[in-house]
């Protein structure tokens, strides 16, 4: 037999100290004269339904059924979920499991309904065990592991420990051998942070078989008598009945008398708690015992007795008002129909599973395209950057080979002339006053120029390694020309040269001022270079639609067309005819990389008379 636990984890959710009923059960009754608040009035009379089933179904059966009508009538769902599952317990004990089933599953969807997670669990438990007692084994299975998986999240986990003992005891194969003992320890635990002794009861039956499977007979036996020893005294008949079966089964090839004596004392129990389905077991038994044995008075008594059982399932059947066949077990994951339509729900499944096996291929098919095609657009973009790059660090490359050549070119000349001065100076003292002067003037130049030089690539070096970041302001555009003219002041009144900053007061443009001056200063420098004394240098501004436009224009001889082109173009190698066109070549070059970096333009042109025309135009916000 397979039933001692069926409504374990309902009595220990419900009734954490069921081992003290003889006392609590006096107490409860007397309490419910005194009772006037309507809630506990039921909870109180489901506790009694809960507890009366040990020593008598039909008043368990008497307590619930007054318990749901009360409920009902207040709409007290916790109630009225607690009296169906007690309900769902009478019609198990006298055998109706169509209506057991049928009232456990009421409960359960209640309890649902409530988010009763704890209760959801004993409910689905207690269907299992039901299909066990029907031979159902692959839905109590079933219902079973639904238990388990729907308890994970449970904070206490004497509910799980339970529900894990149970499904141990029915279904040992269910569970790796390794894990067996794992659940029995766990199990025993719980019982003793609890004082549970329901449970270590439990524990001690499936201890006791365990050994005996382990060829440790003497003491499996011996652990199963004391426990149906102490489940009598606490009466916890219920639990006591399936013990009993365990030992006359033991007995029965062994020690026949031993074994009659087990089912003649768990027939009493049965028929003094009025357990119709333990009457039919114990009364079967032992008429198949009497039958074999040809005892024909005993055959007489016990064939009349289970004749009285079948009556009496009959009668209680017919009176229930319940078509067995027509009743519905209902959930959300299973949908139980009748039997005539059993066929119809197979196909269903199987619709249903070649329906989703469908929909996820098709899934799959369109998230791998969609990810082909993320990834090739990836691959893509990568080869995009990978040859951005490229073009890049070439372009860089031939930068710093064209640097160093002009660093080495440009240095070399003025620092080798002033060797060659200083030699001249040393080795000779016959110099006169004008000579040494024009000497040292043109030291005085040479050294100019190598400094012009390094002062520009060093501004721009440190531009390039410092990490810089472009961030476009407003500048008020005639004030940045008028501090740009600032330093050549000096130079511009010993050459008489005349500076006409013609820009309108109100024009703004839009850069980094640092870069910007960069450029105006050097624009201005190269005019002042390239103009005769006593000319004019002209600083304008274009407001066009979007872009700011900015020209400084001399006076001296223009640019010869060769070079026109090729400017501002490091990549190129320029021949300069003179000191000052090389100064001005390497200035021009970080000019045109500092306008790149604020997304503008640079030129040059020759004016229709004389001279040339720098300009560069920066693009106003969008």
């Amino acid at each position: 037999m397979k039933r001692s636990v069926s409504f374990l984890v309902l009595l220990i959710c419900m009734a954490p100290a069921c081992f003290g009923q003889p006392t609590e059960l006096k107490k409860l009754k007397k309490s419910l004269r005194s009772i006037r608040d309507s809630i506990q009035y039921i909870n109180a009379l489901n506790r009694l339904g809960l507890l009366m089933y040990e020593q008598n179904a039909d008043s368990a059966f008497y307590y619930a059924k007054q318990a749901r009508a009360m409920a009902e009538s207040l709409d007290y769902k916790t109630g009225k979920a607690d009296a169906l599952n007690v309900i769902g317990i009478v019609y198990d004990l006298k055998g109706n499991l169509q209506l057991s089933l049928r009232y456990y599953n009421e409960a359960y969807n209640l309890y649902k309904e409530l988010k009763d997670t704890s209760n959801q669990v004993q409910g689905l438990m207690n269907i299992g065990l039901v299909f066990n007692e029907n031979k159902e084994d692959r839905k109590a299975v079933d219902f079973f592991k639904r238990a388990i998986n729907t308890g994970k999240t449970l904070q206490r986990d004497s509910i799980m420990s339970l529900v894990l003992c149970n499904f141990l005891l029915l279904y040992p194969e269910q569970i790796p051998k390794d894990s067996v003992t794992v659940y029995l320890e766990k199990a025993r635990q719980i019982g003793l942070k609890f004082n549970d002794k329901r449970m270590l009861l439990e524990a001690d039956q499936i201890q006791s078989l365990i050994y005996i499977q382990n060829n440790q007979r003497e003491k499996g036996i011996a652990l199963l008598q004391h426990a149906i020893d102490s489940g009598l005294a606490m009466e916890l008949y219920y639990l006591s009945l399936d013990m009993i079966i365990n030992l006359g089964d033991l007995y029965l090839d062994t020690d026949l008398p031993k074994a009659i004596a087990y089912y003649k004392q768990g027939l009493a129990i049965a028929e003094k708690s009025r357990y119709h389905y333990y009457q039919k077991v114990f009364g079967k038994k032992l008429y198949d015992i009497y039958v074999a044995q040809n005892n024909v008075s005993a055959v007489r008594l016990y064939s009349e007795k289970l004749l009285k059982l079948y009556d009496d399932e009959e009668n209680f059947n017919n009176t229930s008002g319940i078509d067995y066949i027509d009743y519905a077990l209902k959930d959300q994951q299973l949908e139980a129909v009748t039997i005539r339509s059993h066929n119809r729900q197979i196909l269903t499944i199987i619709l249903g599973v070649l329906f989703v096996i469908t929909a996820l291929t098709v899934i799959f098919v369109y998230r791998l395209y969609n990810l082909k095609k993320r990834h090739s657009k990836t691959l893509e973009e990568l080869n995009k950057k990978v040859q951005q790059r490229n073009a890049k660090l070439e372009v860089d490359h031939d930068f710093n080979n064209r640097l160093v050549s002009i660093l080495a070119h440009d240095f070399r000349q003025p620092i080798g002339a002033l060797k060659t001065l200083a030699t001249v100076l040393k080795d000779s003292d016959t110099f006169t006053r004008e000579e040494m002067a024009e000497l040292v003037d043109t030291i005085e130049r040479s050294s100019n120029v190598s400094l012009e030089i390094f002062e520009n690539i060093l501004q721009w070096i440190k531009q390039q390694l410092s990490g810089f970041e472009y961030k476009s302001v407003p500048l008020l555009l005639k004030e940045l020309v008028n501090e740009a003219l600032q330093p050549f002041a000096l130079m511009g009144e010993d050459r008489h040269l005349h500076f006409v900053n013609m820009v309108d007061p109100e024009v703004v443009i839009y850069g980094d001022k640092e870069l910007v001056q960069f450029i105006n200063r050097n624009f201005i420098h190269n005019a002042i270079k390239f103009s005769p004394d006593n000319s004019t240098i002209t600083i304008s501004a274009i407001n066009g639609s979007t872009d700011i436009t900015v020209c400084v224009k001399d006076e001296g001889k223009g640019i010869s067309p060769d070079k026109l082109k090729l400017f501002f173009n490091f990549q190129n190698n320029l021949q300069y005819s003179n000191e000052k066109e090389k100064g001005a070549g390497v200035a021009l070059m970080i000019c045109k990389d500092f306008i790149d970096k604020m997304n503008g333009r640079i030129w040059v042109e020759n004016n229709e008379v004389r001279g040339a025309t720098f300009c560069y135009s920066l693009p106003k916000p969008e």
